[in-house]
């Protein structure tokens, strides 16, 4: 082009067909650019667009050699509480009104304030609720009536609303305030909603996959509070609300039953702890007390009352024939099993309780 012209000729076509043909117009090129800019973005962070132009992820596995493991075995995580919540992704279930979210605040308060909790160490940390199922004038008045204060919980943090779903809010939240436990209640309130048109195995079973990775990959734990379903059928964590992805995706399943007023049976089980059964009361204070392994609560006497009350003898007289017993002596065994909420007697008749039933089918 003729650099004495400020304004392009006719004489100057030949050239600028030239300079498009070989680089493009502006626009292209900052279009090239963008594109060329994102990939080395993607690429840094380990994906790649496809021949479509959607993004992939370029991703390979370690792997490691057996006598590389034995040599230099990784480092186990610590419990949170000594022997009952471990590191990693732990689901806690139980019926409305029961106690659940008392429960899941107890331990938080006592790995926040570094407490023993029923006689189990803590490894105490800053600790976050994040509860979206209660009014924050409802949580201040549960920590007033259980006697906390800032003095007692100076690394507690709480959240009441969330955005359902939003990975980078948590992980950027993390980022910036590491915790040792963090509490998500409920679970059916802080999970992305589930599209109905895909399958809900799928979708529950990917986000708590990721939820036990960041738990494990911090060192943490994480505490789902979800829900029990109303049947009485079947195995106790078969219980579970939502599909089977919540039992089969968490380190950790607690569910809570309610056998009395003020009796509750919580049951464990885990990939790091052992099945157990912790008979608790709830006092007023809104505080759980430990009384003893539900499973060793009974003597052999005990048990053989159970038995002859799950075969049918729901009055006291058939009780003493069935074991061939003094009619004096059931009437002392009676109330000691009601009190231990083993058995009940609706309109005089007595029958077993859930607790009952499944120390009846653990000893058969």
């Amino acid at each position: 082009m003729n650099a004495e012209r400020d304004v392009p000729g006719s004489v100057d076509a030949a050239w600028y067909a030239t300079q498009i043909e070989c680089n493009g117009n502006r626009r292209e090129q900052r279009e090239v650019a963008q594109r060329r800019a994102a990939k080395a973005i993607a690429k840094a962070n380990g994906q790649m667009p496809d021949a479509s132009g959607k993004t992939i992820e370029i991703w390979e596995p370690e792997i490691v050699m057996t006598d590389t493991l034995l040599a230099a075995p990784p480092t186990r995580p610590k419990f949170v509480i000594d022997g009952l919540l471990p590191t990693g992704l732990t689901y806690l279930a139980g019926r409305p009104k029961q106690g659940k979210s008392l429960l899941a605040l107890q331990m938080t308060v006592a790995v926040a304030s570094g407490q023993p909790l029923w006689g189990r160490d803590v490894d105490a940390g800053r600790c976050w609720y994040i509860d979206v199922e209660n009014a924050r004038w409802r949580v201040h008045d549960r920590l007033q009536q259980a006697g906390i204060d800032t003095a007692h919980v100076p690394n507690l943090a709480w959240t009441f609303e969330w955005r359902r779903g939003n990975r980078n809010a948590l992980t950027a939240a993390l980022d910036r305030m590491p915790v040792k436990m963090l509490v998500t209640d409920t679970w059916p309130k802080f999970r992305p909603p589930l599209d109905k048109r895909q399958d809900q195995y799928e979708q529950e079973g990917e986000e708590l996959a990721w939820l036990a990775h960041e738990a494990n990959e911090r060192a943490m734990s994480i505490v789902c509070v979800g829900h029990t379903t109303k049947s009485d059928l079947g195995d106790v964590y078969s219980q579970i609300g939502g599909s089977t992805a919540v039992a089969g995706g968490a380190d950790a399943l607690f569910v809570l039953r309610k056998e009395a007023d003020d009796r509750r049976v919580l049951h464990t089980t885990g990939r790091d702890i052992a099945d157990s059964r912790f008979m608790l009361r709830l006092g007023e204070d809104l505080q759980f007390r430990f009384i003893c392994d539900a499973d060793a609560m009974v003597t052999d006497e005990q048990l053989a009352y159970l038995r002859a009350i799950a075969n049918g003898a729901g009055l006291q007289n058939q009780v003493a024939q069935a074991l061939g017993v003094s009619y004096a002596a059931v009437s002392k065994m009676v109330p000691r099993l009601l009190e231990a909420g083993l058995v009940r007697r609706p309109g005089g008749m007595l029958t077993l309780t859930v607790m009952g039933r499944q120390i009846v089918d653990t000893a058969a």
